[in-house]
């Protein structure tokens, strides 16, 4: 969630030299970012990285994750300017403090903009503005819709079944049902592309092996060499769908279609967790709020989107207002999503 923060911060200082501190599970994942100039891994070590903070002479750090442990370590690395967000009482050990209260019409991405955001301005410079795709890697799209098998003008159609233990999402009979009526509905021929965290194979070949069943051509992604490339390599999907949030997001980068299903709550997760597509190119699907209904996905009815005309893609969150109704709630979505595939150029 850090992307658009740190795109800000590159727009309004080209000339400085950003680095970033991450955890080593998204190390290959950060060293993509064409809006950092280096990365450290936190290796744990907390005298040896109040070391490389001190021996990099920082002008300012701005603390996005911001632990107590966290804070500590800038404290003791007498950086002249740091910056926390307003959170817990041992903010008041940064130099600088901003708010990170974003409204509840706005997606979790932007506590992180608005620090970067407090920090631009104090500087005296303008705020920049998010460009449509944050990462253009547009020129690779071909090789990459090759990688994974495209044939003429198909669609590849990416789906990530797995939720990396993070929340719910559609069952895999839910799945395999949606991309079913996709495939059978759709003007033009899919390709449908699994991927899956190591953990999560086993689901993916068995939405595999009921897709095939139905007639549909699946495949499971091919291995990369690491989370880079596997997040370069989304630029080659026409529609992404999925309930896990990390990979919905990473689509989101490219200006990919995205579709998102995603429990209810009054909080709107669908709408703090929505990806960064266009709105044009976003659905997020929601059971109805309540307490035991709204984690249930099963429920999700976009009925309503059954009127959005078959040349159109607007914003749609949709709830199920008569109870449970997971064929029909499915059967919508995939009316709305098929008709979306039918308008992409092929690339």
């Amino acid at each position: 969630m850090t992307w658009p923060a740190l795109y800000l911060l590159r727009t309004a200082f080209p000339r400085s030299t950003i680095d970033v501190l991450v955890s080593p599970v998204v190390d290959k994942f950060a060293r993509v970012c064409p809006f950092v100039d280096d990365v450290f891994v936190d290796s744990g070590d907390d005298a040896a990285l109040v070391h490389l903070l001190k021996s990099r002479r920082y002008d300012e750090a701005v603390a996005l994750h911001s632990p107590w442990r966290i804070c500590k370590l800038l404290k003791k690395a007498q950086i002249p300017y740091t910056l926390g967000p307003k959170l817990n009482w041992y903010q008041f050990l940064y130099k600088d403090r901003a708010s990170i209260r974003y409204l509840k019409s706005e997606p979790c991405w932007r506590g992180n903009c608005m620090l970067m955001e407090h920090l631009i301005t104090r500087h005296g410079k303008e705020i920049p503005s998010l460009p449509e795709r944050l990462w253009d890697v547009g020129a690779e799209t071909v090789r990459w819709k090759r990688f994974y098998g495209q044939h003429g003008n198909e669609r590849l159609v990416f789906v990530h079944a797995g939720t990396g233990g993070s929340g719910r999402t559609l069952s895999v009979d839910g799945f395999a049902e949606l991309v079913t009526r996709i495939h059978r509905q759709a003007a033009v021929a899919c390709n449908v592309v699994l991927t899956f965290s190591g953990e999560e194979r086993a689901l993916a070949i068995a939405l595999r092996r009921q897709l095939v069943a139905n007639g549909v051509r699946a495949d499971l992604a091919r291995p990369l060499s690491d989370l880079g490339e596997f997040a370069r390599s989304l630029v080659a999907a026409d529609l992404f769908i999925a309930g896990s949030t990390g990979p919905l997001f990473t689509a989101g980068l490219h200006d990919v279609p995205t579709a998102g299903f995603y429990v209810a709550r009054r909080s709107r997760a669908d709408i703090r967790w929505q990806t960064l597509s266009q709105a044009g190119k976003r659905l997020e699907f929601t059971p109805p709020i309540g307490r035991r209904i709204g984690r249930d996905l099963s429920l999700v009815d976009i009925e309503h989107a059954a009127n959005v005309s078959r040349g159109s893609w607007t914003p749609i969150t949709a709830r199920c207002m008569t109870g449970a109704c997971p064929g029909r709630s499915r059967s919508i979505a995939a009316n709305q999503l098929q008709a979306f595939l039918d308008q992409r150029k092929p690339q």
